[in-house]
């Protein structure tokens, strides 16, 4: 069952003395439309591209991060150093291909890896609260610029 992410950061700006506002309720809403993974700088773009949106670049990095810490949002860091979020579905993990060249992201969908990971879990006497995989190499178009391939 798919949690309600308003009602999840609501909860969790109470518990950490935090206010849920309008303008916080605005990026949620925003944010869980977009359907790729994002950079800040775009995410802000898109705001301020609709004047009903008041929104100052400070409220939105504090928001992000907060969606992050209340476990809402994945953050994903590129070789290069750009950082990307996507929306965190508990029930759907996914990991990623990142490449190192071009900075493009993959996902990986295997259930293999999940049943993999709780079973080493287990086996450790581990339970799991969050899992970020990321996996950096080159894509198979860099590969080919670069003039290598691993086929």
């Amino acid at each position: 069952m798919r949690q309600n992410p308003h009602k999840v950061f609501e909860t969790y700006l109470a518990q950490h003395e935090g206010r849920y506002t309008s303008q916080k309720r605005v990026i949620v809403d925003t944010i869980f439309k977009i359907k790729h993974h994002f950079e800040v700088e775009d995410f802000i773009d898109t705001l301020r591209a609709d004047p009903l949106h008041k929104l100052s670049r400070a409220t939105v990095y504090r928001t992000v991060k907060q969606l992050l810490d209340a476990g809402l949002l994945q953050k994903i860091a590129t070789r290069d150093g750009r950082v990307f979020y996507e929306r965190s579905v508990p029930e759907k993990h996914h990991d990623h291909l990142i490449c190192n060249s071009c900075g493009k992201i993959l996902e990986i969908k295997e259930d293999v890896i999940e049943t993999y990971l709780e079973q080493v879990c287990a086996k450790m006497d581990f339970a799991p609260e969050y899992r970020s995989l990321h996996v950096y190499g080159q894509c198979g178009k860099c590969q080919k610029k670069a003039g290598h391939s691993t086929s």
